[in-house]
């Protein structure tokens, strides 16, 4: 996919500029067996970019080491112009946010101080907590239909409500940034829907959004763009109704499977099958518009 940021110079050109996400043939290691092989991508501002493909592909890896989570084996990444290296680890986390997978709750957290934590890289010594803290965790939770849930003992919630609860935690981070790891994983399909329309929004107002995520359709329904991994490399990349289609599908994940578009809004649907319920005659795959 080729694109570039706003090139007027104008701060919101610069503002975009510093958003993007730049990997330079990036391999990572783990247990001394290589996992990412060679990646160069970059992610941009105002996109939901989406990583999927199989288990053990890569994927995750990938995410916590731009996070900083892992370290590269090789090759460079890049937050704007500056190398992720040089970021000092505050500095990082003003830049970028992460939900990791299953992210454990603190006990004897209410709901607002949960999600009060994002704003831990905001402070210093010298700098108080202050009104503008105050606003973010209210916008915060606001956008995440959490604000009755305030006083509520974290760990007393469902599922979904928890879930929420960590979504607002890290957009009360405040970060240009939001990096996903499987978020919607064992939540019901509407509040899986529910994050999903949260993060779009968040790409539609300018933020760099990457999400790693297992759900085919949701994936399709929500993204700007699909990045397909398999054995630690990138097998497909672009619009997903460009790379939603059957031939990738049954290459990257074994997957039999028909697309075909919704009648809504145009987007691929994966309607998986199985092979020998699939008659002779049959296309295996509707190619998508």
């Amino acid at each position: 996919m080729q694109q570039s940021p706003p090139g007027d110079g104008s701060d919101q050109a610069k503002t975009a500029q510093a958003r993007l996400i730049s990997l330079r043939g990036v391999s990572v290691a783990r247990a001394e067996k290589t996992v990412v092989h060679d990646v160069s991508l970059q992610i941009w501002p105002g996109q939901m970019t989406v990583l999927i493909g199989p288990n053990g592909c890569g994927k995750s890896t990938l995410l916590k080491t731009i996070a900083r989570l892992l370290p590269p084996a090789s090759g460079q990444i890049l937050i704007g112009d500056r190398p992720l290296a040089g970021l000092g680890g505050r500095e990082a986390a003003r830049q970028m946010a992460l939900l990791p997978q299953s992210p454990v709750t603190p006990e004897g957290l209410r709901v607002r101080d949960l999600v009060a934590l994002g704003r831990h890289p905001h402070r210093s010594l010298m700098r108080a907590w202050s009104q503008h803290d105050d606003r973010a965790i209210d916008r915060a939770m606001a956008e995440t239909n959490t604000t009755a849930l305030a006083n509520r003992p974290a760990e007393a919630l469902s599922g979904g409500q928890r879930q929420r609860a960590f979504i607002a935690m890290v957009l009360a981070q405040e970060t240009g940034i939001l990096m996903l790891d499987e978020p919607t994983t064992y939540l019901d399909l509407s509040v899986q829907m529910e994050i999903m329309a949260i993060l779009a929004r968040r790409a539609r107002a300018g933020a760099t959004v990457l999400v790693v995520l297992h759900e085919l359709n949701l994936a399709a329904a929500f993204a700007d763009r699909i990045v397909m991994m398999r054995d630690g490399r990138i097998r497909a990349d672009g619009p997903p109704g460009e790379v939603m289609t059957a031939d990738n599908l049954a290459d990257i994940f074994g997957l039999t499977a028909q697309i075909i578009p919704d009648p809504l809004t145009g987007r691929p649907v994966c309607l998986p099958r199985d092979e020998a319920d699939i008659p002779k005659t049959a296309t295996p795959g509707i190619a998508t518009p």
